[in-house]
């Protein structure tokens, strides 16, 4: 899944990577015009890039096959995919953002914990006053959630 916001987002770096993907071919040419191709470094580096476009293309076009998630979808009763829960262990307030794997790779939000996470898995469908308990390297820990909201 992914957030409308996302996909707009992926849309634009799609637009933006082919027009970078135009401009290295162009420069493969002009590099391929100054000769020898064995030892011309700008050839060389024009087609490492040409690769790491086409390799980002690829990545990006895969994030839109999600499904894509409209804000009226997200039910901000229960801790869901588009929310963002507040929670604290009696001591500290932490608060995580529930997005998908696209959001986590582009960094789009603050603390984003994706929703196939195990914290994730064990927090989704609790409501504001449920608490939950986890099992951390310093020991168990139980927190309890405070506020959920939707992303934004």
């Amino acid at each position: 899944m992914i957030f409308r916001k996302t996909y707009n987002y992926i849309t634009k770096k799609i637009d933006m990577t082919q027009e970078d993907i135009k401009q290295n071919s162009a420069d493969i040419k002009r590099a391929a015009d100054l000769g020898d191709l064995k030892e011309n470094a700008e050839y060389h580096a024009a087609k490492e890039r040409q690769i790491l476009l086409h390799h980002n293309l690829q990545r990006l076009a895969n994030q839109l096959s999600n499904e894509v998630v409209e804000p009226e979808d997200i039910d901000t009763s229960i801790v869901s995919f588009g929310t963002r829960v507040t929670y604290t262990d009696g001591t500290t307030n932490i608060t995580v953002s529930i997005a998908g794997s696209a959001e986590y790779d582009l960094d789009l939000f603050k603390n984003i914990v994706t929703a196939t996470s195990p914290f994730a898995k064990k927090i989704l469908g609790k409501k504001v006053g449920d608490s939950i308990t986890m099992d951390l390297p310093a020991g168990e820990k139980t927190f309890t959630i405070l506020e959920i909201a939707l992303l934004d």
